[in-house]
């Protein structure tokens, strides 16, 4: 790449921030009624300010991705930013499928919410509920690595209506195995949550990224026909499997010194029973970390 070229990428990419930036406060404002700066400024709601800082990662997380596949595929046809037409070419790419990941971003986050918790999420965070900003953050972070994983751009031979059908089939399975994942809890995550524990929603959270980032990876890559494509996305998707040992015996029974079982144990009493934030802050790093050193590793 030249020095012109690099420039100008750079140039659109730094406009592309500040845009994404505007459209994030703006659909949380027109599509869930979300007034951020009145409910954060003067200190007023630190669980609010949580779920934005997660929804604004997410953003970012959204518009990385497609700037990269929008650069790929342009790179791939011969169309760079430097090209004749090439900067609105692309710009007209990023925008389309930006403005559809954050409006998905906005509506699914929450719907992920209702689904997977048996408490009420948004109210929670009104009433300025740590723990429930936490599980939103996480929530819009898990969400967000979805809809990447599904508009990435890359994906040859595809199209939007073929983004659509994986950021569903995505969305779908990380809503189920959370809820599949979370039985492995032996205290109920919803009225930790409701109580304020930080700890559990610290877990919960952690729990949601590590598979946002699983289903991501498995959704994401080269289109080259349904039946290829959803086989290779079911082998990816095994990778979850890998988060129950981290739980319990990684975290429980090497970095915690609790033992092994199969079931319960030490983590579970200092999550629920003593609220130990540092358990839970261990035990979501955890999760993440394996599921980014698994698709690291190229399983």
């Amino acid at each position: 790449m030249s020095y012109g070229e690099s420039t100008v990428t750079a140039l659109l990419v730094g406009i592309a921030l500040v845009v994404f930036a505007l459209l994030a406060r703006a659909a949380l404002h027109f599509f869930l009624g979300v007034r951020v700066a009145e409910r954060i400024g003067g200190g007023h709601n630190a669980a609010i300010g949580i779920e934005y800082a997660g929804y604004f990662l997410g953003v970012l997380l959204i518009a990385g991705s497609v700037l990269e596949g929008v650069s790929q595929a342009g790179n791939a046809q011969g169309l760079t930013a430097a090209a004749p037409g090439g900067v609105w070419a692309q710009a007209l790419q990023v925008g389309v499928y930006g403005i559809f990941g954050i409006i998905a971003l906005a509506l699914f986050g929450r719907i992920g919410f209702r689904l997977l918790v048996r408490t009420n999420i948004p109210a929670g965070v009104r009433a300025n509920n740590p723990a429930a900003g936490v599980v939103a953050a996480g929530g819009h972070v898990s969400t967000a690595l979805v809809i990447a994983g599904g508009l990435s751009g890359e994906s040859t031979g595809g199209d939007f209506s073929v983004a659509g059908v994986f950021l569903f089939i995505g969305l779908v399975a990380l809503w189920g195995i959370t809820y599949a994942y979370r039985f492995i809890t032996r205290y109920d995550d919803s009225t930790e949550i409701t109580n304020g524990n930080v700890a559990a929603a610290l877990s919960y959270a952690g729990m949601m990224v590590a598979i946002g980032a699983i289903v991501g990876h498995a959704i994401n890559g080269n289109f080259i026909d349904y039946s290829v494509s959803l086989r290779m996305c079911g082998r990816a998707l095994l990778l979850v499997l890998l988060l129950y040992p981290v739980r319990q015996f990684i975290v429980q029974g090497i970095l915690l010194g609790g033992g092994f079982r199969l079931y319960g144990g030490r983590l579970d009493d200092e999550i629920s029973r003593d609220g130990n934030v540092g358990a839970g802050a261990v035990e979501a790093g955890a999760y993440i970390a394996a599921a980014l050193f698994a698709i690291q590793v190229g399983f």
